[in-house]
C-alpha cells in the first residue's frame, strides 16, 4: 500500500488539472466551514445550558425535600439527616410565598422566599449576587419561629351550622345591645362618648395663644416626627432583599422602607366568622441582588425565615428544605437515596427534573441546529464525492494501466479513499482552527442580549473539549464514507474499457 500512498498524495499535487485543484480547495473550505459552524451552535447552545443551570441552580440549590401537605414541621430533623451525607455541602429551610410588594404609588406582584440567613450562606448563591447591601441583617434581633395557630371553640358555631342548612338564624336579626353612651353596631343616630372632647372646645383650645403644650421627657429612641422614625424603630423591621430589576422597578435602594402584602393569606379555621385578612408588613430593604436571570431579577425576593412564616398562616412549618452538593452531577443519586430513607410523606426534586422543561427544550434545540449546521458538512462531502468523480474520470487509463499491471481492487480504493480523507482531515483541521478562534471571540467581545427575551443579558458561550472532539470525528466520518461510491467505482473498471477509450 506504500505506493497507494504515493500516487494518492502525488495526483493531490499534480499540475496538470488546475481545475482539479480549485474543486478540491472548494471542497476543503467547505469542510472547514461546516465544522466551525457547528463548533460554534454547539458551544453556543451549550453556554445557553450551562448559564441557565448555574442561574437556577444558585437560587434553588441542587437537591429539594419537600412533604406533601403543609404541615413540614419536623424540618430540621430533615436537615440533620441529610447533612450526614458526605456529598451534602449545606442544607437550609425554605418559604415560597406569592405576595405584592409596594413602595409608594409602585405595586409588583413577587414571590417571596424565605430563608435562613446562616443556611443561605452555605446552600445558595446569594451572598455573591449581592450588588448593595449585605445578609447580615436579615434575621431581625430578637426573631423567633411562628406561632402555630391557635384552636378554636366550635360550640358558638350553631349559626353557621343553620346557614349551611338554610335554616332560619333568629339570632342574627335581632339587633345588637347599645350601651349607653357608646356607639351601636349600626343605626341612624348614636350618643356623643363622653371620653370624646368636644370639637369645638379643641378649637378653642389652640386659638388661646396662652395655650402651651407640656415639656413631655420623650426617650431618644422614640421618634416624634412619624415621616423620620428612629434608628431603633427602623432596626427592629424586619430586612428584604429584592431583585436589581424589581428594586428599579419600586425605585427602592438599601434603607428604604416597603410594605409586604400577602393577597392570599392563610384562611384558617380561626378566621370563619372574621372574614379573610389580608396581612401586611412592612419591611426595610436591606440588599439588592442580581442574580444575571431575568426572571428571578425582576420576580424574586428574599426575607427571613421567620417573617415570611406568619404570612402562611400555620406556625413553624416551611415549603422544604433546600441542599448543595459538591458536585453538581451527584444531585439525582442523592435525592434518590434520601427519599428512599425518609420515606413517608416525604419527596425529593433534583435541578433538572425541578426545571425538566426548559432543559428538555433547551437540549432539544441543540440537537435541531447542529443538525441543520451539520448539512453544511454534508453538503462539502458532496463536493469530495464530485472531486472523486472528476479524478477517475481524469484518470481512466492510469488506472487501466494500474489494473492491467496487476493492481488488485483494494488498492484502487485505497488510491482514491485517501484523495478523499486528505480533504475532510485538512479541511476539520481548518474547521478546528477557525472554531475556536470564533469561540475565543464571542466569549471576550460578550455580545449583549435583551433579558426580557432571552432570561440573560450576554451570548454566553462554553468551549468543550468533548464537542470539539465530536465536530472532528463526525466531519472524519461524513468525509470517509464519501470516498467509498466513487472508489468503488473505479476499482470495478475493467482496463480493456479504459484503454480503449484512449
Amino acid at each position: 500500500m506504500a505506493y497507494a500512498f504515493q500516487i494518492g498524495t502525488r495526483q493531490l499535487r499534480s499540475k496538470k488539472g488546475r481545475t482539479l485543484s480549485v474543486i478540491t480547495w472548494i471542497a476543503i473550505t467547505g469542510v472547514a466551514l461546516g465544522v466551525s459552524a457547528l463548533l460554534l451552535v454547539l458551544s453556543i447552545t451549550t453556554g445557553f445550558q450551562r448559564e441557565f443551570r448555574d442561574k437556577v441552580v444558585g437560587v434553588n440549590a441542587h437537591v429539594l425535600v419537600m412533604k406533601y401537605g403543609i404541615d413540614f414541621e419536623e424540618y430540621r430533623d430533615v436537615i440533620a439527616h441529610a447533612q450526614g451525607y458526605p456529598e451534602v455541602a449545606g442544607a437550609g429551610p425554605f418559604l415560597l410565598k406569592p405576595m405584592v410588594v409596594s413602595k409608594g404609588d409602585k405595586v409588583r406582584g413577587v414571590l417571596v422566599k424565605g430563608v435562613d440567613p446562616e443556611g443561605a450562606r452555605s446552600v445558595l448563591d446569594l451572598p455573591g449576587q449581592l450588588v448593595a447591601g449585605s445578609l447580615d441583617e436579615l434575621r431581625r434581633e430578637g426573631a423567633t419561629p411562628a406561632e402555630p395557630p391557635e384552636s378554636v371553640d366550635t360550640s358558638s358555631w350553631a349559626w353557621l351550622r343553620k346557614l349551611s342548612r338554610n335554616e332560619p338564624t333568629p339570632e342574627l336579626d335581632e339587633p345588637p345591645p347599645v350601651v349607653e353612651g357608646r356607639v351601636p353596631a349600626w343605626g341612624p343616630s348614636r350618643p356623643r362618648d363622653p371620653d370624646i372632647l368636644d370639637p369645638e372646645a379643641l378649637n378653642r383650645l389652640f386659638e388661646d395663644e396662652s395655650f402651651e403644650l407640656p415639656d413631655l421627657d420623650v426617650p431618644d429612641d422614640i421618634a416624634l416626627d412619624p415621616i423620620e422614625p428612629s434608628e431603633a424603630a427602623a432596626s427592629a423591621l424586619g430586612g428584604i432583599i429584592l431583585g436589581k430589576d424589581l428594586a428599579a422597578e419600586l425605585e427602592a435602594e438599601v434603607g428604604d422602607r416597603v410594605t409586604l402584602v400577602s393577597p392570599t393569606a392563610a384562611f384558617g379555621l380561626t378566621d370563619v366568622g372574621a372574614g379573610r385578612r389580608t396581612q401586611t408588613r412592612e419591611l426595610r430593604v436591606i440588599g439588592i441582588f442580581a442574580a444575571g436571570f431575568q426572571e428571578y431579577d425582576a420576580r424574586l425576593a428574599y426575607v427571613d425565615l421567620y417573617d415570611a412564616q406568619p404570612f402562611y398562616g400555620q406556625g413553624d412549618v416551611v415549603t422544604g428544605v433546600e441542599l448543595r452538593l459538591h458536585d453538581l452531577e451527584q444531585a439525582r443519586d442523592v435525592a434518590r437515596r434520601l427519599e428512599r430513607e425518609l420515606g413517608g410523606p416525604f419527596h425529593t426534586l433534583d435541578w433538572a427534573e425541578l426545571n425538566e422543561n426548559l432543559f428538555t427544550a433547551l437540549q432539544i434545540q441543540k440537537i435541531a441546529l447542529a443538525l441543520v449546521v451539520a448539512t453544511i458538512i454534508f453538503v462539502a462531502a458532496f463536493n469530495v464525492i464530485v472531486t472523486l468523480i472528476m479524478v477517475v474520470l481524469e484518470r481512466r487509463r492510469e488506472i487501466a494501466i494500474l489494473k492491467a499491471m496487476g493492481a488488485p481492487s483494494r488498492t484502487i480504493v485505497g488510491i482514491f479513499s485517501l484523495q478523499g480523507m486528505v480533504v475532510g482531515i485538512v479541511g476539520t483541521a481548518l474547521g478546528l482552527a477557525l472554531g475556536a478562534i470564533g469561540v475565543l471571540y464571542l466569549d471576550r467581545v460578550r455580545i449583549a442580549l435583551d433579558p426580557k427575551v432571552y432570561l440573560i443579558d450576554h451570548l454566553p458561550v462554553v468551549t468543550s473539549p468533548a464537542e470539539f472532539a465530536q465536530a472532528a470525528v463526525a466531519a472524519l466520518l461524513i468525509c470517509g464514507l464519501s470516498t467509498l461510491a466513487p472508489s468503488i467505482w473505479a476499482a470495478r473498471a475493467l482496463p480493456v474499457e479504459g484503454l480503449h477509450k484512449d
